[in-house]
């Protein structure tokens, strides 16, 4: 485990996560960053607003056998840090909503990776409007690890 690796803090969207869940494309890369995270060679969290949106979706699709069970994996990943949504959180969510008009979630979620100083890992572009917060895909975050090993001696 390299020092660099582990110093870097991820904050994970919803988006990864239901790419994993539901085998799209892209997939393979979020199940590498998941198995890097494990083995505690990075360290990452979500916003327990992900838990609403994971379960929003699945119920959406009338299903919610599912919604329980993709939480409930969450919420025991214990290699994945939940935060709560404080009041810092709160109002850094409302003056993103107010500055660039993304959806509310996506706000609360980059409030969080705002204060957790986090890159964002998602390919969601409302996410790229917020210069506050590090965005980056799931793909261009492995290709920089991959490319800092290579520099390194």
């Amino acid at each position: 485990m390299s020092s660099a690796s582990k110093k870097c803090k991820l904050l994970l969207d919803t988006k990864p996560l239901i790419k994993l869940f539901a085998k799209e494309k892209g997939w393979e890369a979020v199940q590498d960053l998941l198995l890097r995270i494990e083995n505690e060679e990075l360290e990452a969290s979500i916003s327990v607003v992900t838990l609403t949106e994971i379960y929003y979706k699945y119920l959406h699709e009338k299903r919610a056998d599912l919604a329980k069970a993709r939480v409930e994996e969450l919420r025991y990943a214990t290699y994945l840090k939940k935060i709560d949504v404080d009041e810092k959180i709160a109002t850094k969510a409302g003056e993103f909503k107010g500055k660039y008009s993304i959806p509310i979630a996506d706000c609360v979620i980059s409030a969080t990776a705002f204060y957790q100083n986090s890159i964002m890992l998602t390919d969601d572009d409302d996410f790229k409007k917020i210069v506050e917060i590090t965005v980056q895909s799931e793909q261009e975050f492995l290709s920089s690890i991959k490319n800092q090993r290579k520099e390194k001696p």
